[in-house]
């Protein structure tokens, strides 16, 4: 019986400091998922160019707006393209660089 305890006390321990890294796991977890919370607010807040009530405000405008874009029939990957190509009308390749009235881009090139 004896040989029995010994491999229980042995297991329990064991099991101990199991649950403690468990505990220490789910705290680390905790706060990443957190921090990753906080990065995609900012990362919101940033492409919106506002934040608290004014980016809620903008977030609930694109809600209506895909909403009311779907509800008129265009579905989801309509509403992508439809969003690409207003960025490709103007795009900073094609309108980046200063008028030039001359054939090349360089103006100082020979």
């Amino acid at each position: 019986m004896g040989l029995y305890l010994e491999k229980i006390e042995e297991n329990e321990k064991k099991i101990k400091k199991l649950k403690a890294t468990i505990e220490t796991s789910k705290a680390k977890l905790k706060k990443l998922v957190d921090e990753n919370a906080h990065l995609s607010y900012l990362e919101i807040k940033a492409e919106y160019n506002c934040e608290g009530r004014e980016l809620l405000e903008v977030l609930a405008r694109e809600r209506e707006q895909s909403a009311k874009l779907k509800a008129d029939g265009l579905a989801d990957s309509c509403i992508d393209v439809t969003a690409e190509t207003a960025d490709d009308i103007i795009s900073d390749d094609e309108f980046g660089h200063q008028m030039s009235f001359t054939d090349s881009k360089n103006p100082y090139e020979d």
